[in-house]
């Protein structure tokens, strides 16, 4: 199999090898690791209690917007990471 696909003009897109797909996987378990721990901290400091847990009982409102915010953030590290180890193509088909 070829590492290369060329498109109908031309250009050439090489497939991410082994090493950098492996290297996406850990950077983006890293870079959630660090995104939500900074988010906690942050709510932490912002709301000056702890963020709401699954089974607590909080307003829905509060729990909302956690949720929104760890995912958000989370989704957004993990794909930045991602596209830093495999760049995207400079013509993408």
């Amino acid at each position: 199999m070829s590492k290369t696909k060329i498109l109908e003009d031309g250009t050439e897109i090489r497939k991410p090898s082994l090493v950098q797909t492996v290297g996406a996987m850990i950077a983006g378990m890293l870079a959630v690791k660090l995104a939500s721990y900074i988010v906690t901290t942050g709510w932490r400091l912002a709301t000056k209690e702890e963020p709401p847990q699954a089974d607590s009982n909080v307003p829905p409102g509060k729990k909302a917007a956690w949720i929104a915010l760890i995912g958000a953030a989370t989704g957004a590290a993990r794909q930045t990471a991602r596209d830093v180890v495999l760049p995207y193509p400079k013509n993408p088909a």
